[in-house]
């Protein structure tokens, strides 16, 4: 029966109870603390070297060297925001007023109990870190003018398109215990329950989906 299997996820010898052969090798299962958890390093802030062809012009350059921030990964892009501040970005599927935590962290830098800057960089994400945000309202961008020309061939095409986006604050941008639970759905899992590696479908009851999370259909209505 190992040759049914041979298109199945690598988890599923293991579920199964076969051993792979040929091309397809599978070790033990790892354990689900230890796939990625802690996953970060902190360091101190270094002082850069003296640049003396920039010094009358560096009091007019802006500097993030007194603010704590964070570098959050959100709508497929990297963003650096801080506490207080609003950003907009694309479209965020969620009411205005509402709440919503970006669990992405790339990046943190906060002041510890002596009041001094320590850098956190993840490997690639802040275990237990996230910044929570406040919907404000949702609007369109500018109109952006797109123009089709092919040589020799009569052809040329002009149309307008506007782009749906959000507009957020920053509320607070917290770490507190690395052991704290990861709330939210996880779409791509690393190792399910029974040895597979298979994305889960967004209900609770966690049940198996053939298709890719990104594949179905997505809502275009208005909330």
């Amino acid at each position: 029966a190992s040759w049914r299997l041979r298109g199945a996820a690598p988890g599923a010898f293991a579920a199964a109870g076969l051993r792979a052969s040929g091309l397809h090798q599978v070790s033990s299962p790892p354990r689900a603390g230890a796939i990625a958890r802690r996953a970060f390093q902190t360091v101190g802030i270094s002082e850069p070297p003296e640049d003396l062809t920039s010094i009358k012009q560096r009091k007019f350059t802006p500097s993030a060297e007194h603010l704590e921030y964070a570098i959050v990964e959100y709508s497929g892009r990297q963003h650096m925001v801080h506490e207080g501040g609003m950003y907009e970005t694309q479209f965020i599927r969620a009411l205005p007023g509402s709440k919503v935590r970006l669990n992405r962290v790339l990046l943190l830098k906060r002041r510890n109990k002596d009041d001094e800057f320590l850098l956190t960089v993840g490997k690639p994400i802040i275990d237990g870190a996230y910044c929570e945000i406040t919907i404000l309202e949702h609007l369109k961008s500018e109109e952006i003018e797109i123009y089709k020309h092919r040589p020799k061939k009569h052809y040329q095409r002009r149309y307008i398109e506007t782009q749906k986006l959000t507009r957020f604050r920053i509320d607070r941008i917290v770490w507190d215990s690395l052991d704290a639970p990861v709330e939210g759905r996880q779409p791509y899992p690393l190792l399910q329950e029974d040895g597979t590696q298979q994305p889960m479908r967004p209900g609770a009851d966690g049940r198996k989906h053939p298709r890719p999370y990104h594949s179905r259909p997505i809502p275009s209505w208005q909330h």
